[in-house]
């Protein structure tokens, strides 16, 4: 969902992976000992309840933005068909002036197009940053808790070709966490 965060996950990764190989080269003991974790942001962003109510939320502006469109290309079309059915009758003047009216409605219309992917996007975008936010949060409490050295997003540990380090998956705890923050339910352990 977040453009930002699929633009930075590479450069994540390659850190994270410079930082592991650092400390492994540090000391070989000690970076067995780490306790490394991965979340798929993307799948907790989309499968949470928070990332299902911002999906629908998001197909009912479109739907209602489409709805608004289609209303409005219809106009510009019996337009079209008017100014055509009656050109014969209009002097060149007013076929000139017609045929302006009706490339400025066109502009128009193509401009409130891009004007409602835009709003969709910048929507798309708060709905999806406040999302990541509390996730993080989450994330944060979960290897606290569990004392974690290092939780990766799932990609950055793709990027990772070699490692010596077990990775425990927590997207399933991340999300089944989140949705019960977001319900209002007391956070605590896994039951």
């Amino acid at each position: 969902m977040n453009e930002l965060w699929r633009r930075n996950r590479l450069r994540v990764a390659l850190g994270m992976a410079v930082l592991l190989v650092g400390f492994h080269a540090a000391g070989d003991a000690a970076a067995r000992d780490w306790k490394v974790a991965i979340v798929n942001i993307n799948k907790a962003l989309n499968t949470s309840q928070a990332g299902e109510r911002s999906k629908k939320i998001l197909l009912a502006a479109k739907n209602q933005k489409e709805s608004d469109l289609k209303a409005e290309q219809a106009q510009f079309q019996k337009l079209v068909e008017e100014t055509r059915s009656n050109s014969m009758m209009l002097s060149d003047t007013a076929k000139a002036d017609k045929e302006k009216e009706l490339r400025d409605k066109e502009n128009a219309l193509r401009l409130e197009v891009q004007d409602a992917q835009r709003q969709l996007q910048e929507q798309e975008r708060k709905l999806t940053d406040t999302i990541f936010s509390e996730l993080r949060t989450v994330i944060a409490a979960i290897g606290q808790e569990q004392k974690y050295d290092l939780i990766l997003e799932q990609g950055a540990s793709q990027v990772i070709l070699y490692t010596p380090l077990k990775f425990d998956d927590l997207t399933d705890e991340v999300i089944q966490r989140y949705d019960k923050m977001k319900a209002g339910e007391p956070e605590g352990k896994k039951p």
